[in-house]
């Protein structure tokens, strides 16, 4: 019967003066009556605010609005709209049951809403973990606005599960950038191509300025007008995106592991490539081949590719490069680029897979890209004020250096890397894929 059914704080305070007033009364007679009848008042004031507190169940409506899927690790909002259908002004505190994915426990709104009132507003969340995320009840604490004894606890059954993808908004995002002449907020650097285009596209107009060696004679003749040939960037290039599933991909960035980091530039640099008509494919391993979805640019292969993404988990196991070099010789015939997500801690690491690497980039493009230790820049440039510092400081530039070293290395025997830090990272690769295309390095 009283199941959902709260005291509120102003109670708890009448009760302490009750008792108060039973204290005073061993010294003054008179105000164990006082006490009494106060605590018989706050009784039935209780009770006749319980019981107006039982037909707002009916008259309140709750709604919650979030997208049907969420990305990872951008800020999104979730919806909500509640409605006060009676004829009286309530106080409101408002409790979601958040998925446990995104640790969020004590957070509550509070509003006091009029009779006939709709009260909107909105919660920014950020996923950091691609899975299904399971958003329970919402629960509505109501109480009168001036009695305000008790609370009843109204809950909605909104439960609903949301899966959190690599993200899209992102890929939306660099796509806009990529694709608009006019957009620069982003960073997408603008290339100048090299060569020239060698793939026919379509026939047109002349127009001043167009090459006498492109005009075609023939349908110059059909129309008695000048004509020419419009070429284009070769297209049905293969890029394959192939992500490194190992130990070291498991380091947190911002709330995000190097491998979601990796995932997340994954789709975004997938959605450039097949817009710019070529072939887009993955690799995803560890200790095995996990997935390999060949290039093609098909109308689904997007969604193919945000699917193999989707469920992919580091295995804290040591990668096998060299299994990797035979799948590629057996499954990639073809002279691709390859985009290869890694991450080296030490010189080590690198050398002794440095002969695969030289190997795969005799018959491909590689692109090793491993990331920078942002954390590590941070202590380098923490100002000095112990011994210990000065050993902790020498350490990070130590490893800053390091890093470049790898790259060096890398380069020095012909293979192409990339070195950013993880918060960088879709921005660089998306820049270093137009390089590619404008000046034909492939």
């Amino acid at each position: 019967m009283f199941t959902g059914t709260y005291l509120k704080k102003r109670l708890y305070s009448m009760l302490i003066l009750a008792i108060i007033l039973f204290i005073l009364s061993f010294s003054f007679t008179f105000l164990f009556v006082v006490g009494q009848i106060l605590l018989i008042i706050l009784f039935f004031i209780c009770l006749l605010d319980w019981y107006l507190l039982q037909k707002y169940q009916y008259t309140l409506q709750c709604s919650r609005y979030m997208s049907e899927r969420l990305s990872l690790g951008d800020v999104q909002k979730i919806h909500y709209s509640i409605t006060n259908n009676s004829k009286r002004t309530l106080d409101l505190m408002v409790l979601d049951e958040f998925p446990y994915q995104l640790q969020v426990r004590d957070l509550s709104f509070e509003k006091v809403l009029e009779a006939g009132e709709e009260w909107k507003f909105a919660v920014d969340i950020r996923p950091v973990l691609r899975g299904e995320y399971n958003f329970g009840k919402v629960h509505v604490f109501v109480s009168s606005r001036y009695l305000a004894l008790v609370q009843r606890r109204i809950s909605f059954d909104l439960d609903s599960q949301i899966a959190v993808i690599p993200s899209i908004i992102q890929m939306t995002k660099y796509e806009l950038e990529v694709f608009s002449k006019t957009a620069s907020l982003l960073g997408v650097r603008r290339y100048r191509a090299l060569g020239v285009d060698d793939e026919f596209e379509h026939i047109r107009p002349y127009q001043d300025g167009d090459q006498l060696r492109n005009i075609n004679w023939k349908a110059t003749s059909r129309t008695q007008s000048p004509m020419v040939n419009q070429f284009q960037d070769a297209r049905a290039q293969m890029v394959y995106c192939i992500v490194d599933k190992g130990r070291s991909m498991k380091m947190p960035f911002h709330g995000l592991t190097l491998l979601d980091h990796a995932i997340n530039a994954s789709l975004v640099i997938s959605n450039i490539v097949l817009k710019k008509y070529d072939k887009a494919g993955l690799i995803t391993f560890s200790h095995q081949i996990d997935s390999v979805l060949s290039a093609k640019n098909i109308p689904n292969q997007l969604n193919y590719i945000s699917q193999f993404l989707f469920n992919q988990q580091t295995s804290f196991k040591e990668p096998n490069y060299a299994l990797l070099f035979q799948t590629i010789q057996r499954q990639i015939r073809r002279r691709s680029v390859l985009l290869f997500f890694t991450n080296f801690e030490h010189m080590h690491d690198l050398e002794r897979n440095l002969e695969h690497f030289i190997l795969i980039s005799k018959r491909h493009l590689l692109l090793v890209i491993f990331f920078e230790n942002s954390e590590v820049y941070h202590l380098a440039n923490q100002p000095v004020s112990a011994v210990s510092d000065i050993y902790v400081q020498t350490f990070s530039k130590k490893a800053i250096q390091e890093k470049k070293l790898m790259l060096k290395k890398l380069r020095s025997h012909g293979v192409q890397g990339l070195l950013t830090k993880p918060e960088d990272l879709t921005l660089a690769v998306v820049n270093r894929y137009l390089q590619i295309k404008a000046q034909h390095l492939n």
